[in-house]
């Protein structure tokens, strides 16, 4: 939930729901200069409406289902969401404070405490982006310490946000960042978070993360793998069988080109098959979501993938979409000797620490 991000994720929008219509006041307090404040309902970016802001202050009025989040906004730097719970709400744009319910002000305050998370994260990327690009020894050690810097801080949040669900299972705010956040969760904390019997569990921002679990049900660890048939970079007929379930752990890794995630994860999915390979017969097989072979061919020389590289080049119509479920890249399952899914979505350090509790260094 990187701060700078927020905007785009929100922009992702969620299905409503019918409920019962209650009428809202927002007053607020705008930062200087501010001339317009903006506000949409229940993550709808694409439906963001605009009132006026007169001497740094501003009200809001209308009627929405209860329950329903409302975000205002001066930029992406001043912004919060409060919940429609028929109380006359005051937010202030400059610091985050808000005053009304004790519900709205406890959401405030996590959201406050999440922030400042989304600023550290967003400085220890720019830290690694000053040093993406250098290939010296030093500059590659710098990169890995600001990966796992960032990946720890994540973890944080998503800690936090768990916390704050697992707290508040009679409210219906979690389901603001867990509406969020699903991306970020593995199969066991989606099944945790989506309890049927919380407040927060029907709330139109849920549908994503409900779908999500959907998807993860498709590759979760304990299911026998289903072959695909797909062609090599040569064209050749290939399957996953002829390298899955044939007596070796095998990471079959879903990703494209195209996709600078995926790119970003590759030198760690690298590091894992030189280190095991040879001594341990671990094996990839990389399922890439591309459509043009060229790209698909290119992509793999830049990468140096020396492993076994299949795809129906039909992007996001590829066959694994919807076998394994897989509707974000990078994502990935890994494969016991047996054929049998052990564990899914292994990225950055959990790839490496999956692997040595299983090899033993």
């Amino acid at each position: 939930m990187k701060k700078l991000l927020l905007f785009t994720m929100l922009a992702l929008g969620v299905t409503t729901t019918q409920a019962q219509n209650a009428e809202y006041v927002i007053s607020g307090n705008a930062p200087e200069g501010t001339n317009w404040v903006y506000y949409f309902y229940n993550g709808k970016f694409r439906s963001v409406d605009s009132v006026a802001v007169k001497d740094n202050k501003f009200q809001l009025n209308g009627t929405q289902p209860l329950n329903t989040f409302i975000t205002v906004a001066a930029d992406q730097q001043h912004s919060v969401t409060v919940v429609n719970d028929h109380t006359p709400i005051t937010v202030n744009l400059k610091n985050g404070n808000v005053t009304g319910s004790p519900q709205n002000v406890q959401f405030a305050n996590f959201q406050k405490e999440q922030n400042k998370l989304d600023e550290k994260m967003m400085d220890i990327y720019k830290k690694y982006q000053a040093v993406a690009a250098d290939k010296t020894i030093e500059g590659q050690t710098k990169k890995g310490v600001f990966e796992g810097m960032m990946e720890q801080t994540e973890q944080k949040q998503i800690k936090n946000i768990l916390a704050f669900a697992n707290s508040n299972k009679k409210g219906v705010t979690p389901a603001y960042f867990l509406g969020q956040s699903y991306y970020s969760l593995t199969y066991e904390e989606l099944v945790s978070a989506l309890d049927n019997t919380c407040a927060y569990y029907n709330h139109p921002m849920m549908e994503r993360a409900k779908q999500q679990l959907r998807s993860l049900e498709k590759r979760r660890p304990g299911l026998k793998f289903t072959d695909l048939a797909m062609h090599d970079t040569e064209g050749k007929p290939a399957k996953l069988s002829q390298w899955v379930g044939k007596g070796n752990y095998v990471l079959v890794d879903f990703w494209a080109s195209w996709c600078g995630p995926c790119r970003m994860e590759m030198p760690n999915v690298v590091d894992a098959y030189k280190r095991y390979h040879q001594a341990k017969g671990f094996d990839v097989v990389g399922v890439s979501f591309d459509s043009k072979l060229e790209a698909w061919k290119k992509g793999i020389q830049d990468l140096q993938l020396p492993w076994h590289n299949i795809s129906d080049l039909k992007g996001w119509k590829c066959a694994a979409a919807d076998v394994y479920g897989v509707n974000s890249i990078p994502c990935n399952i890994l494969v016991d000797p047996s054929g049998q899914i052990v564990a899914q979505d292994l990225r950055g350090a959990k790839l490496a620490d999956k692997l040595k509790e299983i090899y033993g260094y």
